[in-house]
């Protein structure tokens, strides 16, 4: 059997082990920030460094939103850990149960976006009203507009979930002005966070499983 064969005959078993490459790869994704930490501790100062340097291209790394480890913070925000953290996890339960997990759609999915959207936009708009409280007024027309778009857009397509998903950005001004500026804390967005790769992994990974399992017949 040539080499040719033999590469051809590894690739078209790949598909079964899609699952195991992902959940693989953000335990990764997900442990790297959480050793940075323990590296700089250590006197793994390059190491260390470099991960910070990569993870600071993906996350904020604001300290007020991260957690920390022997002094030291962890290489992302708590709820990006959360997310890729969890997304191992659902990836073994999903494995356990694949057979009985029925796609979501995503008009439901939007459902699982609306708490990191809420907790994340209120917080932003927050900072953004404190700092340049003008920008209110601007923010509110602006959204207001775009909104009435959308609805003329896909008023034959539109759903009442994707009509919620939609005004979140309002809501969160009207919350701001009505109850003050809003302060997410780390039980927030690490619940944001786990809502998130839920509904992610609950989403993809079935058309996923029907894809590779298309590709391997």
């Amino acid at each position: 059997m040539g080499i040719k064969t033999l590469a051809v005959n590894k690739l078209s078993r790949w598909p079964n082990h899609w699952l195991a490459t992902l959940n693989l790869f953000f335990l990764i994704y997900a442990l790297l920030p959480v050793l940075a930490p323990i590296l700089l501790v250590m006197g793994r100062e390059q190491i260390a460094h470099a991960i910070y340097w990569f993870y600071s291209h993906l996350c904020h790394q604001l300290p007020s939103h991260s957690h920390f480890i022997m002094g030291a913070q962890v290489a992302i925000c708590q709820r990006c850990l959360a997310m890729y953290g969890m997304m191992v996890l659902f990836g073994l339960a999903y494995g356990l149960m694949r057979r009985r997990v029925w796609p979501l759609h995503f008009r439901w999915y939007l459902l699982f976006l609306i708490p990191l959207g809420l907790d994340g936009g209120l917080q932003f708009v927050s900072e953004l009203v404190k700092a340049a409280p003008y920008l209110l007024y601007w923010l509110w027309g602006i959204g207001l507009l775009l909104i009435a778009l959308l609805i003329v857009t896909l008023r034959r397509t539109i759903t009442w979930q994707g009509l919620l998903f939609l005004v979140a950005g309002p809501l969160a001004l009207v919350y701001v002005q009505v109850f003050g500026f809003y302060e997410s804390d780390w039980l927030r967005r690490t619940l944001t966070g786990v809502v998130f790769a839920l509904g992610s992994v609950w989403l993809i990974y079935p058309q996923l499983e029907e894809g590779f399992t298309d590709v391997q017949q």
